[in-house]
């Protein structure tokens, strides 16, 4: 699968943007989108403590939340990951990027780590309000991706930053739903 980064709007971020500068790990899109610093190997075949990192900027709009799952299912390919972790990773961060999307204005990061056999994804938007459960009806179409986020992952959270805040999964690198 070939996609335009220019014409998604994705875009690397640089390592001095005010929503990075604790992370000196974004991908430098000069390389291969899908395999810029992806392993020559599998990280299950890979010395343990290997770490593997990627962050993307998601443009402010809806339809940025196909570009997160592509990316998402792109880098988890190129990192060896079974497909069961694959769907379940790219099914999660469908959620919590939509959410940021949908609920924040301004920048929205996607970040992708996969060390010691733990993948972890954050989003990072620049609304400081937590999300907050909600009890959805039958029939309503909204209101369950925190219940997802409880019920798939190993452990989920939120964490506050200086312009906003990170909501975090973690699933083990062989998942299964």
């Amino acid at each position: 699968m070939t996609i335009d980064i220019a014409t998604a709007g994705v875009r690397n971020v640089p390592p001095a943007s005010p929503l990075s500068a604790r992370r000196s790990w974004a991908v430098n899109w000069d390389q291969d989108w899908a395999t810029a610093q992806a392993p020559a190997e599998a990280p299950g075949g890979s010395e343990p403590g290997a770490d593997f990192t990627a962050t993307w900027e998601l443009p402010q709009r809806l339809a940025s939340t196909c570009m997160a799952r592509r990316v998402t299912r792109a880098r988890l390919s190129a990192w060896g990951l079974p497909d069961e972790t694959i769907d379940l990773a790219e099914l999660l961060v469908s959620e919590v990027a939509g959410n940021a999307l949908r609920h924040t204005h301004g920048p929205v990061l996607l970040s992708l780590s996969l060390a010691d056999g733990l993948l972890r994804c954050e989003v990072e938007d620049t609304d400081r309000t937590p999300p907050r459960p909600c009890d959805p009806g039958p029939d309503d179409e909204r209101g369950r991706g925190l219940d997802m986020l409880r019920q798939l992952s190993c452990c989920w959270g939120t964490v506050p930053t200086l312009t906003g805040k990170v909501v975090w999964f973690e699933l083990p690198e062989n998942s299964e739903f």
